[in-house]
């Protein structure tokens, strides 16, 4: 048995051996950021993600008075910038800015390098955004019942997408298993060429970006009949819900989060959500989001965005897995 006085004596001891056990989480903390952050995107420079993760990086440069380096690691659908972020220090200065492909690349891919579920841990939810569902105007539907009547009637009606495995090709499975339409995938190597051979008519619709689009939509050269979000778009105010288009349930979502490596001191990522959530609700970017045809989320923590990628994951996966889809 302990004497008192000597119980008296220990506990000095014993607290001052619990502070010394926090001072490197403190040591990690204090004073973040004093140096570069380097935000990997893996997409190609001058595309929406790579526009927008851009915005992000300047708001955040302002709000740390440190620099927000945006590398662009191109390739294998996304693998090769998720693996560097995933094998990186984690230290909160190696972050990765991704989209709907994090969900859907283990269902995808069958030797992924990284593991999604412990190599990186989430961030903040920076955006969503759902595509227009576009057709060439010689495709006489106004809406979806109409248009899904006008595929089975005409089976192997092609949609084109950015490639396989992309968002516009999952949003396409999505549609065709809610619908049972017969329809053909065709893949392009990005969304240009795709959106290029639907304005010609060389294929008949497809899912794509709302701000590559409108201005097709505007000039009458394509037809928007809805959009699978759960409220319409201010870019194109008259376009209507996939539901107000008679497809109640059908909700597809393209989206950006931003992760870091796991490890990474909570009180790093706590700083990190905060100071993103503040620059995507500032006027200014808030703004060019939406002008972007994103949805600002400007409220996420960790948790809820790690909800968010887990629920994402599952969706996607049962699609991946229903289509049968594969990639070369």
């Amino acid at each position: 048995m302990i004497h008192e006085t000597s119980r008296r004596r220990l506990l000095p001891l014993i607290a001052g051996f619990a502070a010394s056990l926090c001072l490197p989480a403190l040591a990690q903390t204090d004073g973040f950021p004093n140096r570069p952050i380097r935000l990997v995107v893996p997409f190609a420079a001058g595309g929406n993600t790579d526009v927008g993760a851009r915005l992000l990086a300047q708001g955040l440069a302002l709000e740390f008075n440190q620099s927000v380096v945006v590398d662009n690691k191109v390739g294998a659908g996304t693998i090769v910038g998720t693996e560097d972020v995933a094998r990186a220090k984690p230290d909160g200065y190696t972050l990765l800015l991704t989209t709907i492909a994090y969900a859907v690349n283990p269902s995808l891919y069958k030797n992924l390098r990284y593991d999604s579920k412990k190599d990186l841990v989430p961030v903040a939810h920076v955006s969503s955004s759902a595509p227009l569902l576009l057709l060439h105007p010689s495709v006489p539907a106004s809406n979806i019942p109409q248009l899904v009547d006008y595929l089975k009637k005409n089976p192997g009606t092609s949609y084109g997408s950015a490639g396989n495995g992309s968002a516009m090709h999952l949003h396409g499975e999505l549609f065709r298993m809610q619908t049972s339409a017969p329809i053909t995938h065709i893949p392009y190597k990005s969304e240009s060429p795709a959106l290029v051979d639907l304005i010609a008519g060389r294929t008949m619709f497809h899912f794509g970006g709302i701000s590559s689009s409108a201005q097709y939509v505007k000039s009458g050269a394509l037809k928007a009949i809805a959009i699978p979000s759960q409220k319409r778009t201010p870019l194109l105010p008259d376009v209507p819900t996939a539901e107000e288009a008679g497809l109640p349930g059908f909700l597809a979502y393209t989206w950006s989060v931003v992760l870091a490596p796991a490890g990474t001191p909570p009180a790093i990522i706590d700083r990190l959500n905060a100071a993103m959530n503040k620059v995507s609700s500032s006027p200014e970017v808030n703004a060019k989001l939406v002008a972007l045809g994103y949805e600002p989320i400007t409220d996420s923590t960790p948790a809820s965005t790690g909800r968010h990628i887990a629920s994402e994951t599952v969706k996607w996966g049962e699609v991946v897995k229903r289509g049968n889809l594969t990639v070369d």
